[in-house]
């Protein structure tokens, strides 16, 4: 519990970019639907994919180097340290796909489709995150919980991506009919 913590911890330092995206995108977003600029909504959306994917697997690239001494620094409890050192090494890296997601929300609701990012959210959770944190330590104890996250984060990454592609190309269809 306490190294699930520590490194949930970690991850709000590591995402904080992905948090200021999803504060500052659904205006840009919604002036843009209001000048029905689809285009450029999705031009926008898919260079801060690319941010957050980039940015994130740097992140995670410099987290698993560093993940040994890291935990250290944050424990001084040798299980702790163990079991934080997993974490540091693998679930850093499902964090773009779960700033895709935290994303897909902001711009679905920017776009008018709240259900769709309600969805999304009810999705990573319930069918992704906890299904696979249960498979996950199933079949790989404690250190499988650390994959479990990093597959139900990637899969609801995909997902939100695929919803979002689906709820815009709607939109796009109702421009067209008008």
């Amino acid at each position: 519990v306490a190294a699930w913590a520590l490194g949930s911890r970690y991850e709000f330092f590591a995402i904080v970019s992905v948090l200021a995206l999803t504060m500052s995108m659904p205006p840009m977003v919604g002036r843009l639907l209001g000048a029905q600029k689809l285009d450029e909504i999705r031009q926008l959306v898919v260079i801060a994919c690319k941010y957050i994917l980039t940015s994130q697997l740097i992140i995670a690239l410099i987290t698993w180097l560093s993940s040994g001494f890291l935990a250290q620094l944050m424990t001084s409890e040798t299980q702790v340290e163990q079991i934080l050192n997993w974490h540091l090494m693998i679930v850093p890296f499902s964090l773009g796909s779960l700033g895709i997601c935290m994303l897909m929300v902001s711009i679905n609701n920017a776009l008018g489709k709240s259900y769709t990012a309600l969805t999304i959210s009810a999705l990573r959770l319930f069918a992704f995150f906890l299904p696979c944190l249960w498979i996950g330590s199933t079949i790989g104890g404690i250190e499988g919980i650390f994959w479990g996250a990093l597959l139900g984060n990637i899969a609801a990454g995909i997902c939100a991506w695929f919803m979002y592609q689906n709820a815009i190309n709607q939109l796009s269809l109702r421009v067209e009919v008008k």
